[in-house]
């Protein structure tokens, strides 16, 4: 499936939007936490303050390269694989049904002295 620049600029729904104002409300939390200014974690994350001050407060788009800094700097990158888990394999109705196979033991001549 590809996103045309139509669909990548398509506004949220509802439900998307309280995701992301939890996710920014977060942040904020965390900086605060640190008791760092927008400035301060724009220095930090590498960022202009009014880019991370448009982030923060729910404006314009950032790069998944400018989030991972700014979690980065906040010490929160080992929960990123949270976002998408691993995929784990289930398996098939087939592969249940199926016996189990068994493999047979080689049978192999004696070895000779050599």
């Amino acid at each position: 499936m590809s996103l045309t620049k139509a669909d990548s600029q398509a506004p949220l729904m509802p439900a998307d939007r309280a995701v992301v104002r939890t996710l920014l409300e977060r942040v904020r939390q965390h900086r605060l936490k640190h008791n760092w200014s927008q400035a301060e974690m724009a220095r930090r994350a590498g960022l202009s303050r009014p880019a991370y001050q448009n982030f923060e407060n729910g404006y314009g788009n950032i790069t998944l390269a400018n989030l991972v800094r700014i979690l980065g700097v906040l010490g929160l990158t080992n929960n990123l694989a949270q976002l998408v888990p691993a995929l784990t394999e289930e398996p098939s109705f087939a592969s249940l049904t199926q016996p189990v196979r068994l493999r047979a033991r080689a049978v192999g001549k004696p070895k000779s002295p050599r």
